[in-house]
């Protein structure tokens, strides 16, 4: 069975990462797939993983899934960053 959503992460060679999720198969779109993502700077993600305490040599992708949900709860992950001051660019891609 193929899954009905997956958790996005990518950590860019420059520190900066991408952070979010893609749901696939939507009916209120028509079954197209829908995908945000949220780009950190090198910065904004360092300052992420220190108010998580992920060690930066730690298994990140894993503790973001067990912060916000293996598939990724953008409200929860949106309200933390808002609280410690996190800014990031989000993106929706419907299609």
């Amino acid at each position: 069975m193929m899954a009905d959503s997956a958790f996005l992460y990518t950590l860019n060679p420059d520190g900066s990462a991408m952070i979010g999720y893609e749901d696939y198969d939507v009916d209120i779109f028509d079954g197209d797939d829908y995908e945000v993502t949220y780009l950190l700077d090198a910065d904004n993600y360092t300052n992420l993983l220190h108010h998580l305490n992920i060690p930066l040599n730690h298994d990140t992708k894993k503790q973001l899934k067990k912060e916000f949900g293996k598939h990724f709860d953008s409200r929860k992950f949106e309200e933390f960053c808002t609280e410690h001051c996190i800014t990031y660019e989000r993106n929706v891609r419907i299609g």
